[in-house]
């Protein structure tokens, strides 16, 4: 698992985006209900691609008309059974459990041993278990402000992103996810969890740096980080028809994120997530895609309002690419708690976290009613540094009674 100190490097990179992305000015209700009922763009999608949008809405029945996922970095060797047991007692559907790190460069983990891992957790839990993979394992850490534990032969080797496979990361990336979505299957969970997220090397988001670390221009890289979005889907169908893949961000909401040859361009990672849409479509794939909001609504709102107007904007952001891959393409919501404003640390205290008016998790119960109310699928992302340890029996329930509070708020309304 990285250090303490190293994921709150990576949240204080990613929280400078939360800031610009949360600061939106009003829009129109109906924008709020399009960022939950998409089935205008599911029409319009099945009108152009009916085996894919079918194939989608039946992974999209798996989940239900609302899903709640707890993500607080569960890595598969940390768990046992009276973690489970107690997260069994939480308002949550289902878990994301890493079976291999942001940082693992040990060999691939077959998907029996994941499975058997899986067998052992069920006599605790009835909850879905969703495995949970990194991009991170093909981003290379040669540059001199790598993150520390980049700084190992198999991660010093990629150029950058491993786009050609010249290091064999890309494929051993490859194999966790086909892995993946094989246990998904095999154990009766809709999907698997995806974090695009450029751990070893931030900076490797810019296509321009990316260039230069590649010695590639930037239009052949996207090329090829959509070639890898394109085996990924691939990969998907081929393991697990119907299966949802949860992003916990797609980036779609910074087409500027930087400006390379006079051209906006995205997160890198973003165009993996294009590549994969686009395959999908082409070959009417039947995957479903949820994309999670880290980015584009962020964990963290000053307000109600706040949330209430990152909610219109990402929607009204996201409307065109709903419309074009209507059917495959959702979004989830997501955001952070804590249970005391004395209990905030590092970047939970800091930004748009540290700002908000809620004192306390009781205090943040209308914003996950609102959340609730907007997304059929949600995840949380429990983090210690806002004093939610979500495996220990003294404190998270608290945390799974305001939960539990919002959800039956939410549900009640949406159900009038």
């Amino acid at each position: 698992m990285p250090s303490s100190a190293s994921l709150l490097l990576a949240l204080v990179f990613v929280a400078g985006i939360f800031e610009v992305e949360t600061c939106a000015p009003p829009r129109a209700v109906s924008l709020l209900r399009a960022s939950f009922d998409t089935s205008g763009g599911e029409q319009a999608g099945m009108s152009r691609n009916k085996s894919a949008a079918a194939g989608t809405n039946r992974a999209a029945a798996r989940l239900g008309n609302h899903y709640l996922m707890l993500v607080n970095s569960a890595v598969a060797s940390q768990m046992d059974g009276q973690k489970l047991a107690q997260f069994d007692r939480s308002p949550y559907d289902g878990l994301a459990v890493s079976f291999e790190d942001a940082y693992d460069t040990s060999p691939v983990e077959s998907a029996a041993a994941m499975e058997a891992q899986i067998a052992v957790w069920k006599k605790n839990t009835t909850k879905d278990i969703w495995p949970w993979v990194y991009l991170n394992r093909m981003v290379g850490g040669k540059d001199a402000e790598a993150n520390e534990y980049a700084k190992v032969p198999y991660f010093q080797r990629i150029q950058g992103v491993d786009l050609d496979d010249s290091a064999g990361a890309q494929k051993d990336f490859l194999q966790n996810w086909r892995n993946a979505l094989r246990v998904a299957k095999d154990t009766g969970v809709a999907g698997i969890v995806c974090d695009l997220e450029f751990y070893n090397n931030y900076k490797a988001y810019d296509l321009g740096e990316l260039s230069r670390l590649r010695g590639q221009p930037p239009s052949e890289l996207v090329k090829l980080l959509k070639q890898v979005g394109a085996r990924m889907a691939d990969a998907g169908a081929a393991e697990y028809p119907g299966a949802t893949l949860w992003f916990l961000f797609t980036g779609f909401t910074r087409p500027d994120y930087r400006v390379v040859d006079g051209q906006p361009t995205y997160f890198a990672a973003t165009y993996v997530v294009e590549g994969l849409l686009d395959r999908i479509e082409q070959r009417h794939l039947p995957l479903h895609v949820v994309t999670g909001g880290s980015v584009g609504l962020g964990y963290c709102h000053t307000s109600v309002d706040d949330l209430s107007q990152a909610i219109q904007k990402r929607a009204s952001t996201f409307a065109p690419l709903l419309q074009e891959h209507g059917g495959i393409l959702e979004l989830a919501g997501t955001m952070t708690l804590w249970n005391d404003r004395s209990a905030k640390r590092t970047w939970v205290a800091q930004g748009a976290c540290g700002a908000s008016t809620a004192n306390t998790i009781e205090d943040l119960e209308p914003y996950m009613e609102l959340l609730f109310r907007s997304y059929r699928y949600n995840w949380i992302y429990g983090s210690p540094n806002g004093g939610y340890l979500a495996f220990q029996a003294d404190t998270a329930p608290r945390f799974n009674a305001a939960i539990s509070r919002a959800k039956t708020l939410a549900l009640g309304e949406r159900s009038q």
